[in-house]
C-alpha cells in the first residue's frame, strides 16, 4: 500500500506537472517550467510503490523536492533583483532632479499655506510636515524652511537644465534627419532617398506579416501529446490510469481543435487586412526599385549652381528660435515655371541650399535646406535647423546661397 508520504508526493507531483506545463505554455518561464515538470515526475514516480521498489524511491522524491526548491529560490532571487533595480532607478531619477526630503517638505509647506510663521497654526503644521519627512530642525522650523527654499531653487534650476538638455537632444536628432542627404550630389541623392524609402516599406511589410502571424497564433491553444501523458500516468498509477488519461487528452485535443478553429475564423479579417497591407508595401517597394533603374537614364545639365539659384524664389521666410538657441529656418520655395535644360527638356532643380542667418550684419549661423526627393517645384516648403546659434526673442534675417544645386530631367 502506498505510504502517506507517497500519496502526498503523488499529489504534489501532479500539481507540479500542471504548474510546469502552464508555465511552459505561457513562454515566460520555460526554464522554471521544465524544472517543475521533471521535479513533479520524479516525486510522482518516486513516491509510487512498485514491485522492485515497495517503498518507492526516496532518492527520486528528494531530488524532485530539490528541483522545486531550486525554482522557488530562482523566483525569490529574481524578485529581489527586480525590486533592487526598481529602487535604484527611482533613486537615480530622484537624485537627478534633486527631489530630496527637504524639498518635499518645502513644497508641501507652500502648497498647504504653511509658509507664514507669524501664525502659530502654520508653524505647527510645518513642524508636523518636518516630522512626516523625518527632518530635524535644531535651529528652528523657520530655519529648516529657509534651507528648503534655497534647496528648491537648485531643484528648479536643475529641472530647467534637464528640460533644455532633452530639448537639445530632440533638436540634434532633428538636425541629423534634415541633413541626412545634404552632402549627396547628382543622381546619388535621389537614389539614396528612394532606396531608404523602399527599405522602410520592406521593413513595414515584414513587421505587418509578423504581426499577422502573431495574431493568428496568439489565440491558439496547444494540443497535448496523449501518448506521453498516458505513459506518465501509466508509470504513476498503472495501465488503467494510462488508458483513461490518453482517452481524456484525445477528447480535450478535439475540443481544443474546435476552439482553435473558431478563434482562427475570428482573427481571419485582421490577418487578411495586415497581409494585404504588407503585400501593398512590398509592391510599392518593388516599384521604387524599378523607378531607380529608370531614373539612372535621366539627363543632367552642367548649369552652374549660382545660375540655378537665380531661378528659385523664396517667400514666407521665418526664423524660429527655441529656448535652447536653436534656429529653425522655414521658407516656401518655387522654381520658375517652364524651366528646361538643353532648350527643350523639362527639368527640375535638386540639391541643397544654405540659409545664412543674420543679426543685422552679423552672421550667427547657417542652416542647410535639402530639397525634396523629386527636386523643386512650385511652393515647396523647406526647413533647416542651426543648433545653438541664436537668442530667443530676437529678430533675424536670412540670405540664401547655393551649396549643391543641379538641374535634371523630370
Amino acid at each position: 500500500m502506498m505510504t502517506y508520504l507517497g500519496i502526498g508526493a503523488l499529489i504534489i507531483g501532479v500539481i507540479m506537472l500542471y504548474a510546469g506545463w502552464s508555465s511552459g505554455v505561457k513562454g515566460k518561464t520555460m526554464g522554471k517550467g521544465l524544472i517543475l515538470i521533471v521535479s513533479g515526475a520524479l516525486i510522482g514516480i518516486g513516491g509510487n510503490p512498485a514491485k522492485d521498489m515497495p517503498n518507492g524511491s526516496p532518492g527520486m522524491v528528494a531530488l524532485g523536492f530539490c528541483g522545486i526548491a531550486a525554482v522557488i529560490i530562482m523566483i525569490v532571487v529574481n524578485k529581489l533583483k527586480n525590486s533592487a533595480a526598481n529602487k535604484e532607478q527611482a533613486q537615480k531619477k530622484a537624485e537627478s532632479i534633486g527631489a530630496t526630503m527637504l524639498d518635499r517638505f518645502f513644497v508641501e509647506c507652500v502648497l498647504s499655506g504653511a509658509d507664514d510663521f507669524s501664525q502659530a497654526k502654520n508653524k505647527q503644521r510645518a513642524q508636523l510636515l518636518a516630522d512626516k519627512y523625518k527632518l530635524a530642525y535644531p535651529d528652528g522650523i523657520e530655519e529648516l524652511y529657509k534651507q528648503g527654499l534655497e534647496g528648491h531653487k537648485t531643484v528648479t534650476e536643475r529641472f530647467a537644465l534637464n528640460h533644455l538638455e532633452e530639448r537639445r537632444a530632440e533638436e540634434r536628432k532633428q538636425f541629423d534627419e534634415l541633413n541626412k542627404y545634404a552632402d549627396l550630389v547628382g543622381k546619388e541623392k535621389r537614389i539614396a532617398m528612394l532606396s531608404d524609402r523602399a527599405a522602410e516599406l520592406r521593413k513595414k511589410a515584414k513587421d505587418q506579416r509578423s504581426y499577422a502571424d502573431m495574431l493568428m497564433r496568439s489565440g491558439q491553444q496547444k494540443e497535448r501529446d496523449w501518448a506521453v501523458w498516458g505513459g506518465i500516468a501509466n508509470g504513476i498509477a498503472g495501465v488503467g490510469a494510462g488508458v483513461a488519461t490518453a482517452a481524456d487528452i484525445q477528447l480535450q485535443n478535439m475540443q481544443i481543435r474546435e476552439e482553435n478553429e473558431r478563434r482562427r475564423q475570428a482573427a481571419l479579417p485582421g490577418y487578411m487586412f495586415m497581409t494585404d497591407s504588407a503585400s501593398g508595401n512590398s509592391r510599392n517597394a518593388d516599384a521604387i526599385m524599378k523607378e531607380i533603374e529608370n531614373f539612372k537614364l535621366k539627363l543632367i545639365s552642367d548649369d552652374p549652381k549660382e545660375k540655378l539659384l537665380e531661378k528659385i524664389s523664396f517667400t514666407n521666410t521665418d526664423v524660429l528660435v527655441s529656448e535652447t538657441g536653436a534656429a529653425m529656418v522655414c521658407t516656401s520655395a518655387s522654381l520658375d515655371p517652364g524651366f528646361m535644360i538643353f532648350d527643350d527638356v523639362p527639368a527640375c532643380v535638386d540639391g541643397t541650399i544654405v540659409a545664412k542667418i543674420y543679426d543685422g550684419d552679423k552672421l550667427c549661423g547657417t542652416a542647410q535646406l535639402v530639397l525634396p526627393i523629386y527636386g523643386l517645384g512650385q511652393n515647396i516648403t523647406l526647413n533647416g535647423i542651426c543648433i545653438d546659434c541664436c537668442q530667443p526673442g530676437k529678430q533675424y534675417t536670412v540670405r540664401f546661397v547655393a551649396k549643391n544645386l543641379w538641374a535634371m530631367e523630370k
